[in-house]
């Protein structure tokens, strides 16, 4: 059960050191340091911190950019692992609920996965992105149903999503009905990347589907975008499609959309701010989408199992999807009547 109406909350706007896991899990942990130090109670870092996000499928022919994948597998982090041990130490010094974007290794394929841990440092879950954007495909599989949940904290129901599934209305949507009252929005800093119009374009992403979700399903949003530094531009060969900068971090009100922190654009920085749980209340009389502003007209299909490229068939009329793993956890409550 939820016990505190007030939080602070921290959203960390800065670049990993670009393919370099050591680097970039110290750097992590310094900026999950510095955040603690303005008493934050959660802490957001972005998308695919651990160790970079692979730009170069946006510009480059696909086997040209294989010394780049092959670097960046090498890079990837291992759920749990030395990696999540590290990060869950800093999250228990610092006291806090820490969420942070990797590219995560199973088996031999990588997934764009954000992590979870409580204020014990205890890692408490997973997302795996839905659905790897466009060229993405090249580098990360499909994520599914069984790591798409809310977590229960000392503030109510955390809940998240990375980068450009924020467009997609049924991810939001779902959560909301599981109860989430903090979402932790984790993007990469895409808008320095392929023109003017892209930049433009992307960073207008980023601030509509935060400030939506948070309008939409009364959460209050804490968004947490990387930027592009020096030491991407060294890796990747200073390509001409990709410049320094490109974030837009902020925090911001349930229900209103109004920004409580932020934002912060192109720098480095940590956002912080506090967020009172109860100024949302009003805002669930308004339009609680999920209950009473719900129309039984339309109903969600939502499927929490995990899907698996291998089904063990263990008795004739098992269900078609099986977990191998011996560790399933609850997937949430389903969605609809």
């Amino acid at each position: 059960m939820s016990s505190k109406s007030k939080i602070i909350a921290a959203a960390v706007q800065a670049a990993p050191v670009y393919l370099n896991k050591e680097a970039s899990l110290e750097k992590a942990c310094g900026l999950i340091a510095q955040a603690a130090e303005r008493g934050a109670d959660l802490i957001a870092l972005p998308e695919a911190f651990l160790s970079g996000y692979p730009y170069w499928i946006w510009f480059q022919p696909i086997g040209e950019g294989i010394p780049y994948a092959v670097r960046l597998f090498e890079t990837s982090v291992k759920v749990p692992g030395p990696e999540t041990e590290a990060l869950g130490a800093a999250a228990r010094k610092a006291g806090a609920y820490v969420v942070i974007g990797v590219n995560e290794l199973e088996n031999k394929a990588l997934y764009n996965t954000q992590l979870f841990f409580d204020r014990e440092g205890k890692l408490i879950g997973k997302h795996r992105k839905f659905k790897p954007t466009y060229a993405e495909k090249v580098i990360w599989a499909d994520g599914d149903g069984s790591t798409h949940r809310v977590y229960e904290t000392d503030f109510g129901g955390l809940g998240g999503l990375i980068c450009a599934e924020h467009a997609m209305a049924l991810p939001g949507f779902t959560l909301a009905s599981m109860g989430e009252r903090v979402h932790v929005a984790i993007w990469v800093g895409f808008a320095s990347c392929l023109g003017e119009a892209r930049r433009e374009g992307f960073r207008n992403l980023t601030q509509a589907a935060a400030v939506y979700h948070a309008v939409a399903f009364q959460s209050f949003v804490v968004n947490s975008q990387s930027i592009v530094d020096d030491s991407a531009l060294e890796v990747l060969g200073h390509p001409k499609e990709m410049e320094k900068g490109g974030g837009w971090t902020a925090i911001i009100a349930a229900g209103s959309g109004r920004i409580l922190g932020g934002p912060l654009v192109d720098d480095e920085g940590i956002v912080s701010a506090e967020i009172n749980l109860s100024d949302a209340i009003p805002f669930y009389f308004n339009r609680d989408v999920t209950g009473q502003y719900w129309s039984p007209f339309f109903t969600v299909q939502f499927d929490p199992r995990p899907h698996s490229s291998v089904q063990i068939a263990t008795e004739p009329g098992a269900p078609r999807y099986q977990s191998t793993e011996p560790d399933e956890q609850d997937a949430g409550p389903e969605i609809g009547p």
